[in-house]
């Protein structure tokens, strides 16, 4: 059996998928970029207010650690107002799924290949969206509200079979609120 979803990707959506991509998309890299974020403000404040005598080497450590996350951000940011920016909101996304294959299409793009299971990186399950990475660099997100809701638990066991533990299932309370949702 195939499933074929037809959808758009609107701007606030792909910035989501980015903001998982940069912080969430590995479990404890959220927490340790906080940690560390905010232990580089304990230094420097502790270095520039406190007293605190740091070597050359800690205070650049914590400089760079300190350049970090804004830095995340304004790349997370540029790519969303890129894709704003573009007409890829408007553009039409197909996504076919079956036993063998899933394929991707963007409308005037050229047609893509079938790509096999064993090609696709992981799935990642958000409360409002599955993200597909066919490899470290390339997502595709498909929005559940393009989907029959019949379709959802068969779609989400066809990824767990041929996934494994590459498929997550991230749409718990904690995810939601940090999507602000």
């Amino acid at each position: 059996m195939k499933y074929t979803y037809k959808f758009k990707i609107d701007a606030p959506t792909f910035r989501k998928a980015l903001y998982f991509n940069a912080f969430s998309k590995k479990k404890a890299q959220l927490i340790f970029v906080a940690l560390a974020w905010i232990g580089a403000i304990v230094l420097a404040c502790m270095n520039v207010f406190g007293g605190l005598q740091l070597s050359n080497v800690v205070q650049m450590c914590y400089i760079v650690v300190l350049l970090s996350v804004p830095l995340l951000i304004f790349s997370c940011e540029r790519g969303y107002r890129q894709y704003r920016d573009t007409d890829l909101p408007e553009k039409l996304r197909t996504v076919s799924i079956s036993e063998d294959w899933i394929k991707f299409h963007i409308s005037g793009e050229i047609e893509s290949e079938k790509v096999e299971w064993h090609n696709i990186s992981a799935v990642f399950e958000l409360p409002d969206e599955f993200i597909i990475y066919r490899d470290a660099d390339q997502m595709v997100v498909l929005p559940k509200d393009s989907m029959d809701e019949e379709d959802l638990p068969v779609i989400r066991i066809l990824f767990i079979s041929k996934l494994g533990r590459s498929f997550k299932e991230r749409c718990s309370k904690d995810i939601q609120v940090l999507q602000g949702a």
